[in-house]
């Protein structure tokens, strides 16, 4: 397989797998874990920054290579993540308003 094929499946791969709503939570929860919104230096630890700036190294490759072949694949996410996130508010707003009554 040369290079051109093989960029062609990965990017089919990653579609299917964004075509799912596990895929997409899944990507998500990886995307979160490479903590791409913080910075990566930890005052006096080099071994601690550079760990995390390897984590947000792996993030920042898979971000790219989603926004490639779904521009609007991590917008999606998000999307998703906050109503999950939301419902989870209401559930809890819900339950603590039928326990105070």
């Amino acid at each position: 397989m040369n290079e051109k094929q093989l960029k062609k499946r990965n990017a089919c791969d990653l579609q299917a797998v964004l075509k799912t709503v596990q895929g997409r939570r899944l990507l998500w929860r990886i995307l979160q874990a490479a903590q791409l919104h913080q910075h990566g230096f930890v005052p006096g630890d080099p071994y601690a920054t550079a760990f995390h700036c390897g984590q947000q190294s792996i993030g920042l490759f898979l971000l790219a290579e989603i926004e490639e072949v779904a521009p609007s694949a991590y917008a999606q996410m998000r999307g998703e993540y906050r109503s999950q996130v939301q419902s989870e508010q209401n559930e809890i707003n819900r339950l603590t308003e039928e326990i105070t009554q």
